[in-house]
Formats: C-alpha cells, sequence, structure tokens
C-alpha cells in the first residue's frame, strides 16, 4: 500500500500550483488576508496561528498542517521552491521557469511517492556559504545576531540535549535553507513541538518592538537554523536524505538573469560566497 503523503504549498497569494496528487497548496496567513484563494488550504482553520504568519511566514502553515492533518508523510514547499528527486545531485539548487505539470515530470517529480517512504527525514542539500552559519545570520540583511544568541540560550535551558549538535550546525559553513523538508509523521511531531516550544519561548523573551516588516520575519529566519540544528542531531538516528531544490522564476529577465548567475558563480562556490558578502557590506555603507 502507498503512503499517504501530502506536500504542501505555502502561497502568501494567488499563486500557481500545477495538478498533482502529492501537491497541497495552501494560502499562507489566511487569517490576516481578504483574498479567498479557490482550491487552495487555508491555515487559519481549525488550531491555527495564521495571524502570525508576519513573523512565522511559511511556518504557520506548517503548524496547521501538524495540528489539523492526518498523513503518513508531510512535505514543506514554497510556491516557487519545491524539492526534486536527484540524489545525486551535486548543486543544492536549479532555476526553472514555471511550475507546470510538464516541468514536474521533467524533474521526474512521480519519483518523490517512493522515494519518500524509503527515509524519516529529507531535507535540502545544504549550501556552503564559506562563513559560519552563526556569523551568516548576523551579518544578513534584516537579520539581528542577538536574536539567535537568545534562540541558542532557550535551547540549552529546555533541550541542553540539543546543544552539541546546535554548536556544530551553527559553527560549520554549510546552510539548510527555506524552511524545506519532508518528514514521516512521527517526526513531525517531534520536530514541530520542539520547534514551535523554541519559537514560542523567543516571542516571550525577544523585544521585537522597533523592528521593520523584514525584520518581523525573525521566527521564519530562526526556523531555517533551528531545522538545520534538528537535522544535524537527529540524523544520526534517522534515516536521512538530501535532495536538491528547485527555484521556479516565471519573469523572464529575472529567470535568464539567475541562470547567467548561477553558471558564473554556481552556488555553494566559494567566489559566489565573497562576491554576495562584499555586495552586502556595499549596501550597508549606503
Amino acid at each position: 500500500m502507498e503512503s499517504d503523503i501530502r506536500l504542501f504549498v505555502s502561497c502568501h497569494k494567488p499563486a500557481y500550483v500545477p495538478e498533482h496528487r502529492l501537491l497541497y497548496p495552501v494560502h499562507a496567513g489566511s487569517a490576516l488576508s481578504d483574498t479567498v484563494i479557490p482550491s487552495f488550504y487555508r491555515d487559519d482553520e481549525g488550531d491555527h496561528i495564521s495571524t502570525l504568519n508576519p513573523k512565522y511566514c511559511e511556518l504557520t502553515v506548517q503548524y496547521w498542517a501538524w495540528k489539523n492533518v492526518s498523513a503518513d508523510y508531510y512535505g514543506f514547499f514554497h510556491y516557487r521552491r519545491y524539492l526534486y528527486p536527484d540524489p545525486d545531485a551535486r548543486l543544492p539548487y536549479r532555476v526553472r521557469r514555471r511550475p507546470s505539470a510538464k516541468e514536474l515530470e521533467r524533474l521526474r517529480f512521480d519519483d518523490l511517492q517512493k522515494l519518500v517512504q524509503k527515509y524519516d527525514l529529507i531535507v535540502t542539500i545544504p549550501e556552503d556559504m564559506h562563513v559560519t552559519v552563526r556569523d551568516h545570520y548576523s551579518n544578513a540583511p534584516f537579520h539581528h545576531g542577538e536574536d539567535l544568541r537568545l534562540t541558542e540560550e532557550i535551547i540549552k535551558e529546555k533541550f541542553p540535549e540539543f546543544a552539541p549538535a546546535m554548536e556544530q550546525y551553527l559553527s560549520g559553513t554549510k546552510q539548510h535553507f527555506m524552511n524545506i523538508a519532508i518528514m514521516r509523521r512521527d517526526v513531525l511531531q517531534d520536530y514541530c513541538e520542539w520547534l514551535f516550544t523554541i519559537l514560542g519561548e523567543f516571542d516571550k523573551r525577544a523585544d521585537t518592538t522597533k523592528y521593520n516588516e523584514q525584520e518581523m520575519r525573525v521566527d521564519g529566519y530562526l526556523g531555517e537554523r533551528l531545522l538545520g540544528i534538528y537535522y544535524t542531531h537527529r540524523k544520526s538516528i534517522l534515516k536521512t536524505l538530501e535532495l536538491p531544490r528547485v527555484h521556479f522564476e516565471e519573469n523572464a529577465a529575472a529567470y535568464w538573469k539567475r541562470i547567467m548567475l548561477n553558471m558564473l558563480l554556481p552556488p555553494g562556490t566559494k567566489r559566489r560566497a565573497c562576491l554576495k558578502r562584499a555586495y552586502v557590506s556595499t549596501k550597508r555603507l549606503d
């Protein structure tokens, strides 16, 4: 018997999601929107934190699925970013124009059905930023180093068994971005209990009153790093896999710009990381 696999695609606005038996489009932050997206699920039904979407981003969909949906496997994608089944991929992601049925076929998306059932937890291929995860967070636009430091304190207090994995991951240079993953039901239950306990405690202690709209996405930003910590801690006891992601870019100019950038400066290379840091430093000076 095939497992019930549900890959939830978070969309904060109307977006094209191809019809596929594995894909379940969800309107993220629907409690804060007057827009009703036909055929989309909503993250404001049942037990939910949809109103926290400005802070939690796509994690409000993850919370909703955790609390309200029964499945064997749960996956979390974005409307422009999916995982695809290529275990031998070398680069962390590739760029494509549109998530059409034909494009999914070219990506052998149907192979996910059997592949997922072989693993407990699947995450993105990590991208080497050639700077520690901790320093990368502190220097990224709209991020604040003190928020990550507070999160580290909370983990040491509430989940001290995760401290070694936390230090290993945050002191390393490779990151699992995007809050994108697929996990077995029991793993989802364990991960979400851990994740939302930490973020809930962070919300109680952190002062974000002066944050702008981008900075207010702090819980989503932290969630990306927390997934990496959880994966680092659990991968020795779980059957895990790392898969590449595909970024969809419908705008022709933006698509070709990304294609050329990835050809000249492949993701994960040191020269790309150095140029990106130089660009961010220049923007900060502006």
